[in-house]
């Protein structure tokens, strides 16, 4: 393009493509503001669903394909765009139902469509007609042609997959034979895929436009066309109605499952059209090629398309998933057309520019990454699995950094000493980073299969590896190459290095996640436990997505096994649930709980003789003693978030967006294919994630308040009491009152009260004598009508402990209503 052309093409950009932005996301607003103030009810917006499902999408899908010109069809480039739809759809089905467990079809197929199917007409147009409509006027057209694609090819098999997981679900209204249950099941799927208004629609369009020679009746066109023109405001108009209390449900786990499909759809999907497009060599020369690829790029980072949505409520699938997913989608798409579209007319070295950038971005990371290494030294982290080897992916990202800030601002090389080692440093720290990732998973997976004594065992395994074979690399690198570590050896070694990891840490993930899913299964307490992640709520189809990933909430409760005292008055606090001698195990299967799933330990050889005795594992023991040097949270009031298992699998998934980000940039560049446009695009993300890794980990693990915040807190009050404990009265400044309660407890009621919920506890491989929870005392004293509701229970038990009668089992914490371990004394 030349200066004119690219000025066009911005000025296009601006007068079409922000307007359309503009105005569908103000009608999502207007759906959830009306379904906020209950202008429309639910109920209602059934109605709206019937319509946009039923009339509305089924009339533009007939329309698109009934009036379309099928002589102007590039079909090479419309096989890319199908072999790069096919290559995501089928990855993504293949890999739900790996992870899922059971196997959820429903699922699979959902998230396959979501992920490959762009919403075309109401924001696809209006793009892409901002950006080529002056210089390539025909690409807006491509759009009725790639449709067909998703609607007539890749979404039957996913409505298939639908349809049988809808017959399963089903109940079974005649009883007999198998071969009839199953014949009956066939008729049924077969009698919902042929009734399905979207795949109806689909056929009958194609039909159509053979019939009539795509030039339909004035009278059906103008009919349909009506029905059509209402779908993109009806559409995303419900879509935000369906928005109305589920934005505050995406918080933690629930993040994740959305986060992950929407870096498929915007990210992986656009490069692998891209890369379709340029292998099979679509256009008719070179430059057709290379603008043919960039505009399939371009396809690929629009949102996914309403009628998905549709596709869910038709189906009862992940309802609520899909409308929190689209929304999140189409907003984070913004940034990246914007982006794709002002680089695409581009042509200049902005090498400079990014280098620049990549320095500046260094600084940073650095600074995060040391405030990470404080934060596990500080608070000894790294004693723990699988800490210890985020530390060791911290310290590579810290020599990273520095590698970077060594070579300073400019993208000049010159030849000497220091620029190699500058040179060589980067490239041991970048490959490191990428194999720690790798063996982080693997020892994620290694963690949940075998335990943490097992990870201990294979740490230094694991370390050989990620900074042994880096090193090595480096210095055949060297040798190689007489020093010149820009040669291309370097992006083939590094180009070898990420498919490795990127493979190897995919793998490992999956197996990680179906490992999870099955001791979710297999264990009763931890089922009943997953049910009650939203407490006085209904469980939603998002909730079950995210167990099948095994992101299930970690605020929970790792095993603990009790002795109990004789029990006279077995009528007070029985019906406590807190009261019971087994908490609900963990869903999070806390790693620091050696009793979780009755594994063995697996110490070396040497040292498995003392973990099988009745002596403490000295794993699980070096951890206790790290966390009462540190006066941290006691052992009953860490939660199971000792491992902190959903912060390292967010690591890891933001990780493998970075690799697959470094793989399509490397190979482009071996492949010395056109190095602007959307090429300039990738390379800023990817010089964003390789230099600026360190924050995300600072984001996930030097933020944490519990880990950082308490230490200093519990410092400070030691040195103002002399003491890390609980400041109490002294006895001869009691209150009158609380002299009163504790004499008329002693009196009456002590005796009783040590009966009834006094027992020893056994807690991550320590046994607590005669202790009970805070909540447990609560509930007993309600019960015996010493208090008439927590509050009063609350305000007697603090009686109790400024008159020494009960502690804190480690004499850290006042008394409250939790879970928290206290004595008599």
């Amino acid at each position: 393009m030349d200066t004119d052309e690219e000025i066009n093409v911005n000025d296009s950009v601006s007068e079409h493509l922000y307007p359309a932005l503009f105005q569908c996301f103000t009608i999502i607003i207007c759906g959830y503001v009306a379904g906020r103030l209950n202008v429309v009810s639910k109920s209602e917006s059934k109605g709206i669903a019937t319509f946009v499902g039923t009339f509305a999408l089924p009339s533009l899908i007939f329309l698109s394909l009934a009036r379309l010109d099928f002589s102007i069809v590039n079909w090479t480039f419309l096989g890319a765009i199908l072999l790069a739809k096919g290559l995501v759809f089928f990855v993504v089905v293949i890999v739900t139902l790996l992870v899922s467990r059971p196997i959820h079809l429903g699922q699979a197929g959902i998230f396959a469509i979501f992920c490959t199917q762009s919403n075309d007409f109401a924001l696809g147009f209006p793009i892409i007609d901002a950006v080529y409509g002056k210089t390539h006027p025909e690409y807006s057209l491509y759009l009725y042609l790639m449709a067909p694609i998703s609607l007539a090819i890749l979404n039957p098999v996913a409505f298939i997959l639908m349809e049988i997981d809808k017959q399963r679900q089903s109940p079974q209204t005649v009883v007999g034979s198998q071969h009839l249950q199953k014949l009956k099941m066939l008729l049924q799927l077969c009698k919902g895929v042929i009734f399905n208004p979207v795949l109806v629609m689909t056929i009958l369009g194609i039909m159509g436009n053979i019939i009539f020679q795509h030039q339909l009746s004035v009278y059906i066109e103008g009919l349909l066309d009506v029905f059509g023109q209402s779908f993109s405001a009806a559409a995303l108009f419900l879509l935000g109605l369906r928005m109305v209390g589920q934005i505050t449900r995406l918080r933690g786990p629930a993040l994740i499952l959305p986060c992950v499909l929407i870096m498929v759809k915007l990210i992986i999907l656009p490069v692998v059209m891209r890369e379709c497009v340029s292998t099979l060599d679509a256009g008719t020369n070179q430059s057709e090629t290379q603008s043919l690829s960039t505009y399939a790029f371009l396809y690929g980072t629009i949102p996914t398309a309403p009628a998905v949505f549709v596709f869910s409520n038709l189906y009862h699938l992940e309802i609520d998933l899909m409308a929190s997913s689209m929304v999140i989608c189409t907003f984070l798409s913004a940034p990246i057309i914007f982006l794709s579209a002002e680089v695409i007319s581009i042509n200049q070295d902005y090498a400079d520019q990014i280098k620049k950038f990549g320095f500046e971005l260094s600084i940073v990371a650095l600074i995060a990454a040391i405030w990470v290494f404080m934060v596990f030294t500080l608070t000894k982290k790294y004693k723990r699995i699988p800490h210890r080897l985020t530390l060791c992916l911290n310290i590579s990202q810290i020599l990273l950094a520095i590698s970077m800030l060594w070579g300073g601002p400019s993208n000049s090389y010159s030849p000497t000493w220091e620029s190699t080692m500058q040179q060589a440093l980067q490239l041991f720290s970048t490959y490191s980073c990428l194999l720690w990732t790798s063996m982080l998973t693997m020892g994620l997976l290694m963690l949940e299969i075998r335990g943490p004594c097992f990870v201990v065992t294979l740490w230094p395994v694991l370390a050989f590896v990620a900074w042994g074979a880096p090193g090595v690399m480096v210095g055949v690198l060297l040798v190689a190459t007489r020093a010149d570590v820009t040669s291309d050896a370097a992006d083939a070694i590094r180009l070898c290095v990420l498919f490795f990891c990127i493979t190897l840490t995919t793998g490992c993930l999956i197996l990680y996640a179906r490992f999870r899913r099955r001791d979710s299964l297999e264990s009763p307490s931890a089922l009943d436990e997953s049910s009650s992640l939203v407490e006085n709520a209904e469980p939603t189809s998002q909730t079950q997505s995210l167990s099948n990933f095994g992101m299930e909430d970690p605020g929970c409760y790792g095993t603990i096994t009790a002795t109990p005292s004789p029990n006279k008055n077995g009528n007070c606090c029985s019906n406590d649930p807190n009261c019971n001698n087994v908490l609900p195990a963990s869903n999070t299967n806390d790693i620091e709980d050696i009793a979780h799933n009755e594994r063995d330990c697996a110490c070396p050889p040497s040292r498995k003789l003392k973990c099988n005795s009745n002596a403490p594992c000295p794993y699980l023991n070096e951890l206790d003693q790290a966390a009462s040097e540190l006066g941290l949270l006691p052992p009953e009031q860490s939660r199971g978030r000792g491992g902190q298992l959903l912060k390292h699998t967010v690591l890891i998934i933001s990780y493998s967006l970075m690799m697959f980000l470094g793989l399509t940039l490397t190979a482009w560049k071996m492949m010395r294919k056109d190095q602007s446009g959307v090429f300039i695009e990738i390379e800023f993300l990817d010089t964003a994630a390789s230099n600026g890794q360190a924050l995300i980990m600072f984001i996930l693990f030097g933020l944490d308040p519990e880990e950082i915040f308490i230490p200093i807190l519990r410092y400070i009050k030691g040195k103002w009491h002399g003491a890390d404990t609980v400041a109490l009265p002294a006895v001869d400044d009691l209150k009158f009152e609380t002299k009163h309660v504790c004499d008329q407890f002693i009196t009456h009621h002590l005796d009783r009260c040590k009966e009834a919920i006094a027992k020893d506890t056994r807690w991550r491989m320590r046994t607590y004598r005669n202790v009970f929870r805070g909540s447990c005392l609560v509930r007993w004293l309600i019960q015996c009508g010493l208090a008439n509701d927590e509050h009063e229970a609350v305000t007697y038990a603090r009686h109790l402990l400024d008159g020494r009668l009960i502690a804190h089992v480690n004499n850290a914490h006042h008394f409250t209503n939790s879970t928290l371990l206290y004595t008599f004394k």
